[in-house]
């Protein structure tokens, strides 16, 4: 199987993918991922969420991002989020369970895929500091979706409903995208309009400011400052429900910091340990793109 070609390469992925778990999978290209829109505007935005603009001096700069020299493909893998199953977003100190899902299909593919084919995978962490990718870009990229008004991926089948993982190649697979898909074109943008916090109602970013055309939120009226603010409530929510005193509380918060790193933090108590944030998903939940096929009440 070492010899297949690179269009046979991505069948086999794909395939094998979806049949660990994957509701959705797709190839995109390393050095097409180098020019997408959200590389390029990194250097002006930078990473710092309490501000729309370039981080502070020490900040990581795209030029600086740790992937792999001899990566040249990736092998993007989604698992859905349904409404009916909230749960999969709960961050409860060791991560999501939907993550988790996702983390054991992406193990279980690279290893899948160094064996079948010797081919050289590497598995990537979330956060772009880290050594991790645009999963968004990579995911538009491999046919998936298209960025919708909300800022998030908008997919056929599911809508933004979907979680994505990647795994870089160091051979050369065939790319599966991108995909022609504007479900927003004439939308009535209920997505912009269920924003809790508002976040949507203004454009923060303009194509000259920033240099190009494709911009957050399609048009620049998406805030990540405001949407951080409601992300960190979420978080204060979910520290103050666990019934411990101030100091139990800041470990909470120092656990659910550590993001990906985070650990189960007992509290000082007999009460149960067990803490989970819920991420505002408005914007999210109220997109009916991938909902159309699907009677109200069903899976």
């Amino acid at each position: 199987m070492n010899s297949v070609s690179s269009s046979e390469l991505t069948e086999k992925i794909v395939a094998k993918a979806k049949s660990l778990g994957a509701a959705i999978a797709g190839v995109a290209d390393v050095e097409a991922l180098k020019t997408s829109p959200s590389h390029r505007i990194f250097t002006s935005i930078g990473m710092d969420l309490k501000g729309n603009w370039r981080d502070k001096k020490g900040a990581v700069l795209p030029g600086e991002m740790n992937w792999p020299a001899d990566a040249v493909s990736i092998a993007v893998i989604g698992v859905e989020h349904r409404a009916q199953e909230p749960e999969l977003d709960w961050w409860d100190g060791k991560g999501t369970p939907g993550n988790r899902i996702l983390i054991e299909i992406n193990t279980r593919l690279s290893e899948w895929i160094e064996t079948s084919f010797s081919v050289k995978t590497y598995r990537l962490p979330y956060m772009i500091e880290k050594g991790g990718i645009f999963l968004k870009d990579a995911a538009v990229l491999a046919g998936l979706g298209c960025i919708g008004k909300n800022n998030l991926v908008l997919t056929p089948a599911h809508g933004p409903r979907i979680r994505f993982r990647a795994l870089l190649l160091n051979r050369k697979a065939e790319t599966t995208g991108p995909l022609e898909f504007n479900p927003c074109a004439g939308c009535e943008q209920p997505c912009r309009r269920a924003c809790p916090i508002k976040a949507f109602q203004k454009t923060v970013y303009s194509a000259d400011a920033l240099g190009q055309r494709v911009l957050p939120g399609i048009n620049g009226s998406y805030d990540r400052v405001t949407c951080n603010v409601k992300m960190e409530n979420d978080i204060k929510a979910a520290v103050m429900a666990v019934p411990a005193g101030e100091e139990e509380h800041r470990e909470v918060r120092l656990a659910i910091d550590k993001f990906e790193d985070g650990v189960r933090v007992k509290p000082k108590s007999d009460q149960d340990p067990y803490y989970c944030v819920k991420y505002c998903r408005a914007c999210e939940l109220a997109c009916p793109v991938g909902q159309l096929r699907r009677s109200p009440g069903t899976a």
